[in-house]
């Protein structure tokens, strides 16, 4: 069976047979057998990165990167990149962390597979023999559209929580089904995730909400396939969220591009956290997901828009607040009730249509003015009073100009309200 190649792969792996049979492995070639090339190409010998490297040298392979702990290298030949990893044993630290710990190079493959994940994962492919080595009965469980871990899930995923959340991942992306075995194991072990990072394990839920987009293969709504078995295998609970089911409404009508907000809603429907606000800064937060501040910050806007205008804010309060996040929320909001999303996009629109302001930095005037015109004021009020002006204005109430403003805050100082 022949797998497709470039010629500077095939030249790269003639460079290197006198010193090792190079393979392919993993999802270049699970991939090719089921008609589709989306991946990168993972490479394998008995090479060792020191010694591939001396190898490369003067050759048109460039060596850009190298990892001795884990035994792989990087290697560049015009504009692709392969990564290459030797044959090699892990030995992981205590626990579910995915941390390798440290590796012992082997020259057997057989050994090199044991260290994998699944059956569809763990397909040879001897480059210059164009043949295919399939220790672990990958091309049947391919054939079936079946995820089987190769050796005995407890010991597929004794070490390696994070397999789990990449089980579902392949599943969704695939359209395949879970070997019972496999997901009984899965769930008993579940707790393994909570040694990995939440950042790593936010990183692998993200994919399973984008898995309809992965492949040519992949199903429509494939993350609902990906939530469901979260439910199944009680997973929830490593991810800081306190039920072992969460009841997906939201995440069944929203786009893929809303699949991350509508499962938060999801997420929070089914807690009822005390405070939303409080509890995505949370779900979100830096020691949880290690996100950047401006994402949570703007998460944090959408969901809150989205249950703020559930409890029929005041519209002009509404914009005052979400108006720079209404299309995001806008698209969501509409998934739950038309009748609201058809009343404040009435007034979006019309926020717009007549450029109506709606922050104080749209303001014609500022602090300083405050201070150079009306110096008796208190500076502590000096939001108070600029805020007023801008509901005035939003109202029709004073034009926005600097001279129609100041007069406006001339008079309501002379007249005692502030």
């Amino acid at each position: 069976m022949k797998i497709k190649i470039s010629k500077n792969l095939l030249e790269f792996a003639q460079t290197v047979n006198k010193f090792g049979i190079l393979y392919i492995v993993g999802g270049y070639i699970r991939n090719s057998l089921l008609g589709f090339t989306e991946t990168d190409i993972d490479l394998t010998s008995r090479i060792s990165p020191e010694k591939m490297a001396n190898i490369l040298k003067n050759t048109k392979f460039e060596v850009i990167e190298k990892s001795t702990k884990l035994g792989t290298i990087k290697i560049k030949c015009g504009d692709e990149i392969w990564e290459h990893t030797t044959f090699r044993r892990d030995n992981y630290y205590r626990g579910g962390t995915h941390k390798v710990k440290s590796v012992d190079y082997v020259e057997d493959l057989r050994q090199d597979a044991q260290r994998r994940d699944f059956t569809i994962n763990t397909i040879y492919y001897d480059i210059l023999q164009e043949k295919i080595i399939d220790i672990y009965s990958g091309l049947l469980d391919l054939k079936n559209g079946v995820i089987r871990c190769v050796e005995v899930p407890s010991f597929v995923f004794a070490h390696d929580g994070l397999r789990i959340l990449r089980m579902i991942r392949l599943a969704c992306e695939l359209n395949f089904k879970i070997d019972s075995t496999t997901f009984a194991t899965a769930k008993k072990l579940g707790h393994q995730l909570n040694d990995i990072s939440g950042y790593r394990k936010f990183l692998e839920l993200n994919t399973i909400l984008n898995s309809s987009k992965r492949y040519i293969v992949s199903k429509k709504n494939a993350h609902i396939k990906g939530l469901t078995y979260f439910n199944e295998l009680k997973l929830w609970n490593s991810f800081f969220v306190t039920t072992s089911r969460v009841r997906l409404k939201m995440s069944k009508k929203v786009s893929i591009e809303n699949a991350f907000f509508g499962l938060l809603i999801d997420i929070i429907d089914t807690i009822n956290p005390d405070c939303i606000e409080y509890y995505i800064k949370y779900l979100l937060g830096k020691d949880a997901f290690g996100q950047p501040t401006n994402v949570i910050n703007h998460t944090n806007m959408v969901i809150c828009g989205y249950y703020d205008a559930l409890n029929k804010m005041n519209n002009k309060k509404y914009f005052f607040k979400y108006f720079n996040y209404f299309d995001k929320i806008g698209e969501i909001l509409s998934q739950k009730s038309t009748a609201l999303y058809s009343k404040y996009k009435f007034f979006y629109s019309y926020i717009k249509k007549h450029k109506l302001p709606i922050s104080l930095k749209e303001l014609k005037i500022d602090g300083n003015d405050l201070k150079e015109n009306i110096p008796a004021l208190s500076p502590k009020k000096y939001n108070i009073v600029l805020i007023n002006l801008l509901s005035k204005v939003f109202d029709a109430e004073v034009a926005n100009e600097k001279d129609d403003l100041i007069k406006e805050v001339i008079n309501d100082f002379r007249n005692d309200n502030y």
